[in-house]
This record gives structure tokens, C-alpha cells and sequence, in this order.
């Protein structure tokens, strides 16, 4: 048999087994909205090769999905409901997510935004200049910012953060458990009273990939979650710890002080 009839034979086994199991595709590309508030194995699309379309689709509570993909400026917001696979905001698209369970991942990918202020997720990945805000919620396992991704977050838990290639992230509020940055990523924790394994740290302090064991960081996040975590810096990563704002206006005061002192 040909590498090419193998190649065929093997796609269409895949889409057999896909049919079987109930994981065929609908599609909403008109630009109007849409409501999901019923159960469907399938796996919907939003503005699959529709671009300009700017279709809606919102997933409600009783709404169920075998996997959510978002395209070409399309916008899924995610209120209630659960997606047994994905929730993925790809091109750019925007994804909203303020309830409801996603039993795989919520990504942004190509440029594209996920807003999570509540709800359960497994992973939470931006990548290829995909951006993230996270202000609520739950991620079980990792949160990841890769290939030059943004990611913000300011509430919710995850298990362990993990920037790597370029990725970046800013932290001022929330919990985790572990972080671990990598190759060129920086990352930003604003908040005061920062020690590294118990040694106090200046209001401003950047600490250079060196790898190696992990570290203990404790101190108080900008909107005054404690944190107490465990942290590795491997690689050209960066980690910034940048006193929050009020604490700049007071040391900023202070060398004011100190230059009118100077030419008395």
C-alpha cells in the first residue's frame, strides 16, 4: 500500500472513531448570537473561516459542549455550563469565563484574549502572543506563558506557575503553590514585604535565572493575598518583585526629602 492510501486509510479511521464517539462539529459563523443552554457531544466553532463575522456564542447554565473553539474576532462567553475537552480562543478571538467547568484546557492562542474571573479549569495556557487575565476562579493543574504571552493575574488559585520561552507574567493577587520560570520569561509579583527563605529583600529586587534547587518567597501581594510559595528561576529568566504603588509614593517622598536636606 502507498505511503499515501496509508495516510487516507488512517484520517478516515480517525473520523470513524470521532463519528462513533459524537465528536462531529457545529459550526456558528453568522455573526448573530448564539445561546447554549442544552447538551450536545459535538464540538462547536465559532467563525471558522468566517472571518469579519464577529459571532456570539454563550454558554449557559445546563449547557453542555464536548469542546469550545473560538476564531476570527468571535466572542464565547462562559457563565455556567461545562466543556468536557477545550475552551480555546484562537486568531483573535475573545473568550469570557466567569462560571461553569472545563474539563481540559481554557487557551488563547494567535493574538487572542481569555478573561477568567470564575469557573474550574484544568490548565490555563496562553501562547504565541496570546493574552490572559485572571481575576477569579480555579485552574487544578498549571497556568502557562509561553512564546512571548502575556498573562495577568490578580485572583483565583492554580496548583503551579510555569512562564517559559518569553512568555510574561504580572502577579497581584491570588494563590499558588509552586513557581517555576524558564527560558527568557519575566515575571512580575507586585506587593511589599518580600524575603527569600526567610532573608528580608530591598523594595525592589530582580533575581536572575540561576536554577538549582527551589526557594521559599513570602510577602504580601498588592491586594493583601499572603503568599508563602515555593519558586525556581531557571535559564535567562527574570523575576521582578516591585514594592506596590503606595510604597514607591513613600520612598519617591523620601528622596525628595533627602535632595532638599542636600541644599539647604
Amino acid at each position: 500500500m502507498k505511503k499515501a492510501e496509508i495516510t487516507i486509510c488512517l484520517m478516515a479511521a480517525v473520523l470513524v472513531m470521532a463519528t462513533g464517539q459524537g465528536f462531529g462539529w457545529i459550526y456558528f459563523n453568522d455573526g448573530g448570537t448564539h445561546n447554549i443552554n442544552y447538551t450536545t457531544n459535538d464540538r462547536v466553532g465559532v467563525d471558522y473561516l468566517a472571518p469579519g463575522m464577529q459571532t456570539t456564542v454563550n454558554l449557559l447554565d445546563g449547557g453542555f459542549c464536548g469542546a469550545l473553539d473560538g476564531y476570527n474576532n468571535s466572542r464565547i462567553n462562559m457563565s455556567g455550563g461545562s466543556v468536557y475537552d477545550d475552551l480555546t480562543a484562537h486568531d483573535s478571538s475573545q473568550v469570557t469565563m466567569s462560571g461553569g467547568s472545563v474539563g481540559g484546557d481554557l487557551r488563547a492562542y494567535d493574538n487572542s484574549q481569555a478573561t477568567m474571573s470564575g469557573g474550574l479549569v484544568t490548565d490555563l495556557i496562553a501562547y504565541d502572543s496570546g493574552q490572559i487575565t485572571m481575576s477569579g476562579g480555579s485552574v487544578d493543574r498549571y497556568l502557562f506563558a509561553e512564546n512571548s504571552s502575556q498573562v495577568t493575574m490578580s485572583g483565583g488559585s492554580v496548583l503551579e506557575l510555569v512562564p517559559c520561552d518569553s512568555g510574561q507574567l504580572t502577579i497581584s493577587g491570588g494563590s499558588w503553590v509552586w513557581l517555576e520560570a524558564e527560558g527568557s520569561s519575566r515575571i512580575t509579583i507586585d506587593g511589599s514585604n518580600f524575603a527569600i527563605d526567610g532573608t528580608p529583600l530591598g523594595e525592589i529586587t530582580t533575581i536572575l535565572g540561576t536554577g538549582g534547587s527551589f526557594r521559599r518567597l513570602t510577602g504580601t501581594l498588592a491586594n493583601g493575598d499572603i503568599i508563602n510559595n515555593q519558586f525556581r528561576i531557571s535559564d535567562d529568566a527574570k523575576l521582578f518583585l516591585v514594592p506596590e504603588p503606595a510604597t514607591l509614593l513613600l520612598l519617591g517622598f523620601g528622596a525628595v526629602m533627602m535632595v532638599m536636606k542636600l541644599f539647604k
